[in-house]
């Protein structure tokens, strides 16, 4: 299947950018202890700022792990994520509807958007999600598997940094940076400053009771990860605090807290940056 499905937010814009949105398919997370826990993408991280992208007139693709429908973690539809308004909340869940019928519901298959150079060539830019489900089948090809970084969604991050195109991820999405490869022995985002979710907060998801979502411990540190990489970590002093990290063509929020501002300042990256032309070469 190929990236066909997508939308704009208003059709015959004078500067309409298409953007491809690759989602997270996992629903269940492994754990260091043994067994596994249900998890998904973030409601809000998702829906705020593709919001930003279709009010500014830009067209949205989608693209996840073997084409499959994504899964929305349950916990992420709190109102503690929406201001404790019931009514924003339910705006959201309206958002996810919408994007469900402009294409998200028949998502293309990153395995073969990343072996179609001329398929990327017709975006202006990515973004990815987050919440824990990054962790399971972006970063790695299959956590419950092995270690084996996904080289697929390596290879499309590697696309987007070649062409200098905006590249936004948020919360744990940023640490799947890391299945991108290296040139010449050093990885494509050396050097670079990001940001991503706090290793305190997930420690209190796994270890403070009135706190804890998991029982057990994560597998893998979004900020050790990058920082062993050879990214520059940036984070707010105190926990769920609104942080967005702008570097080159990459764009990293740190939280779900971050995603409002994220897509606002992703939609003005987008605008600043060159638009893509017909018949440009992959």
């Amino acid at each position: 299947m190929t990236a066909t499905n997508s939308a704009a937010g208003s059709k015959g814009s004078a500067d309409q950018r298409k953007v491809l949105v690759v989602v997270s398919a996992a629903d269940r997370i492994p754990l260091r202890e043994g067994g596994s826990e249900p998890t998904g993408t973030y409601l809000g991280e998702l829906v705020e700022p593709t919001d930003a992208m279709l009010a500014a007139g830009f067209e949205v693709s989608f693209a996840t792990p073997g084409g499959k429908i994504p899964t929305i973690d349950g916990t992420s539809c709190s109102l503690m994520y929406f201001g404790m308004s019931r009514r924003t909340r339910d705006a959201a869940m309206s958002s996810y509807t919408r994007l469900l019928e402009l294409g998200l519901a028949k998502p293309a298959d990153i395995v073969g958007l990343a072996a179609s150079p001329r398929e990327l060539a017709d975006f202006d830019a990515v973004f990815v999600p987050g919440g824990h489900a990054p962790l399971v089948d972006l970063l790695y090809r299959d956590a419950f598997t092995d270690d084996s970084r996904n080289e697929d969604f390596g290879a499309l991050l590697s696309y987007f940094h070649e062409h200098n195109r905006p590249t936004a991820l948020i919360c744990h999405a940023p640490a799947a940076l890391a299945a991108a490869p290296k040139v010449d022995g050093r990885w494509i985002y050396h050097g670079y400053r990001m940001t991503c979710f706090k290793t305190a907060v997930d420690t209190m998801l796994s270890a403070v009771p009135v706190a804890r979502r998991f029982r057990g411990h994560l597998t893998v540190d979004p900020t050790e990860l990058l920082r062993e990489c050879g990214a520059r970590v940036e984070q707010t002093r105190l926990p769920m605090g609104s942080k967005i990290v702008d570097d080159r063509e990459l764009l990293t929020g740190q939280d779900p807290y971050s995603a409002k501002a994220l897509g606002a300042a992703f939609v003005a990256k987008v605008r600043a940056s060159a638009p893509v032309t017909t018949g440009q070469p992959a």
